[in-house]
């Protein structure tokens, strides 16, 4: 395995800010710690902002501190404790994880290392921002992952926290965004921010860019010509014409695959503007016992997994097993 080493010319100055405040704890600062956290005086926040300030650390440090010796206390896996005494060590001296070093230093696989470091304090946060988010950045972890943790491999976020020493839950935020787990969806107020930006200039693909890091300027363009377009006026649905479209759903369904039996439905409805009755057409689809059936032996956790590392996503799922996109994609959000 190349050797992997933490480099921060990517990220940002306040990035870098944050990650550089280290701290060392002495064993005279643990005991404080832990006679201060159960002593009587004071709960809550009010004991945390005491700690603090004996101990002249962040809430977060202290915080961090007191779980890594809680974890000692009740005889924690020692390589966990080895590794991430060896990180903390490094990083007293030096402004980089070296884990090909750490590696060395405790015996252990590189990879190890990297899944078993819990030392979290100051780890950068990586929220998503047109200013902040590079896409080198994203490309490294992605290239990392793939690497490392190939499907159908579950992917360890602890060991990819450590290569990009990035927080952890924005790591998996940021991954699942990329891999198109969270679309898109157009509401009012995105609407109003993208006309907003345009207003001021930018173009489709710098409103795409501050948006979402997996949205197109053609969609951008698409949707807000769409959005900008008078709604046709459509006529009330009668009865009869809503039995018409459940009489051949009926009669369709489970029989051929759902994009054709829309369009054999749209070819034969009596119906004059058949394009008024899409939405109706995909709901009653949706509805019916066959597909919802389909849809309740789903294995959605499995499902959710495949996506997140890239070995499909929602809309081919839903054409490979032939059940309604947007009851697919619902299930798969809740």
């Amino acid at each position: 395995m190349a050797k992997m080493q933490i480099n921060f010319k990517e990220q940002t100055s306040r990035q870098r800010n944050a990650v550089f405040s280290r701290t060392h704890w002495s064993p005279a600062d643990d005991e404080t710690l832990l006679k201060m956290i159960d002593g009587p005086t004071m709960s809550g926040v009010a004991k945390w902002e005491q700690i603090n300030k004996a101990l002249g650390r962040t809430a977060m440090a202290c915080k961090q501190r007191f779980t890594a010796v809680k974890r000692k206390r009740k005889g924690t896996d020692d390589r966990e404790s080895i590794v991430t005494s060896e990180v903390q060590k490094q990083l007293e001296t030096s402004r980089t994880v070296d884990w090909s070093q750490a590696s060395q230093a405790t015996g252990l696989g590189l990879r190890e290392c990297l899944e078993l470091s819990q030392y979290d304090i100051s780890k950068a946060r990586w929220n998503y921002g047109p200013d902040s988010f590079l896409q080198s950045m994203a490309d490294r972890m992605t290239g990392f992952i793939k690497e490392h943790y190939p499907a159908p491999v579950p992917v360890n976020y602890r060991a990819a926290s450590n290569y990009m020493w990035g927080d952890m839950d924005d790591c998996i935020r940021i991954h699942d965004m990329l891999q198109g787990k969270f679309k898109f969806k157009w509401t009012d107020a995105e609407y109003e921010r993208a006309g907003a930006l345009r207003a001021q200039g930018l173009t489709f693909k710098e409103v795409a860019q501050h948006l979402s890091p997996t949205l197109r300027e053609k969609s951008v363009a698409n949707a807000l010509k769409r959005h900008s377009s008078p709604k046709p006026v459509q006529k009330p649905t009668s009865a009869d014409e809503l039995n018409e479209i459940s009489m051949l759903v009926d009669e369709y369904a489970g029989k051929y695959p759902i994009i054709e039996i829309i369009n054999k439905i749209r070819t034969q409805l009596s119906l004059g503007n058949r394009n008024n009755y899409h939405s109706i057409l995909a709901g009653r689809i949706a509805a019916h016992p066959h597909y919802q059936s389909k849809l309740r032996d789903i294995d959605y956790e499995d499902l959710a997994n495949r996506i997140a590392t890239g070995q499909t996503t929602v809309v081919l799922s839903a054409k490979e097993l032939d059940v309604p996109y947007s009851a697919l994609d619902n299930r798969l959000r809740n």
